[in-house]
């Protein structure tokens, strides 16, 4: 039966989906915390779920929903069930689109959500590194300040541009985001990941800049374009895979599957595809 997602199922839909899915653990956690949700429960025993956010994708208007079903329960109908739920749900509050994420080397995964109506926008390989330590880089780094925050965010802002109108991902520049989304990034970047961030330069010229996470992932690397061409962005990933073996851990990350320029770079590094999905979308206006 399908039945409102309680805080004590929480344990174990993060151990369920973690299994099959490249999320962290904490992802999928924060992201059930957010939503409005429900569990398809038989015997005791949790076969799936399905869930919604009004707000998370980051496109105004945009609603955004999950559904999963434990591998060994699939092709029993629990997730057509589980999909119609949630998508009631979101149809109440009159959405202009409705996006999801989903595996896409699952093509029966890719059948349900296409058959829903959903079109692939874009999608994510999940890629991790099975080399030794790389040469050590040329350029200087050092740590993020406060006073780099719009340097960084206009920085960071031109260098994705080309990505963002390459698969028509609007806004197709950073800064332009509507005042509520601009203020929660800057947030974000002071609060939470300051620490983590690292500013790159070469003969005192900012170059570039990463995300270095404390679970051996990076986020957000970017060449500013005024730098790009010059092989700084191999450098940028030779400091994140040194630092991460340093830690005893396995340096991985997530690049655009439309972003072939970075997947010969990471793979010429020593990264490999271990899983992808796509983003689909499905308009309702």
């Amino acid at each position: 039966m399908i039945r409102e997602r309680q805080a004590s199922d929480t344990e174990t839909l993060v151990h369920m989906i973690a299994k099959d899915i490249a999320w962290r653990a904490e992802e999928i956690a924060a992201m059930l915390h957010h939503a409005t949700g429900f569990v398809y429960e038989k015997a005791g025993q949790l076969l799936g779920c399905a869930i919604y956010d009004l707000t998370s994708f980051g496109e105004e208007g945009t609603a955004e929903i999950h559904v999963y079903t434990r591998p060994d329960s699939r092709n029993q109908g629990i997730g057509s069930e589980l999909f119609n739920k949630v998508w009631g749900e979101v149809l109440v509050h009159k959405p202009a689109a409705v996006a999801t994420t989903y595996r896409a080397d699952e093509q029966k995964t890719t059948d349900f959500f296409s058959q829903r109506g959903f079109a692939p926008i874009w999608g994510h390989h999940y890629m991790k590194h099975s080399g030794e330590h790389c040469p050590d880089p040329a350029i200087f780094a050092r740590k993020f300040t406060k006073q780099d925050l719009d340097m960084y965010i206009q920085s960071q802002s031109d260098a994705y541009y080309e990505v963002r109108k390459g698969i028509d991902l609007k806004p197709y520049r950073l800064t332009e985001y509507q005042e509520s989304t601009m203020t929660s990034w800057k947030k974000w970047i002071l609060n939470d990941m300051r620490e983590n961030i690292y500013m790159f330069y070469h003969e005192e010229e900012f170059v570039g800049s990463l995300i270095l996470t404390p679970h051996g992932e990076v986020y957000d690397v970017f060449v500013d374009p005024l730098q790009q061409g010059k092989g700084f962005g191999k450098q940028l990933i030779h400091f994140f895979v040194n630092r991460t073996l340093e830690k005893g851990l396995q340096p991985h990350l997530i690049t655009g599957t439309h972003n072939q320029p970075a997947i010969r770079l990471y793979e010429g590094t020593g990264f490999h595809i271990y899983q992808t999905t796509t983003t689909g979308k499905r308009a309702l206006v």
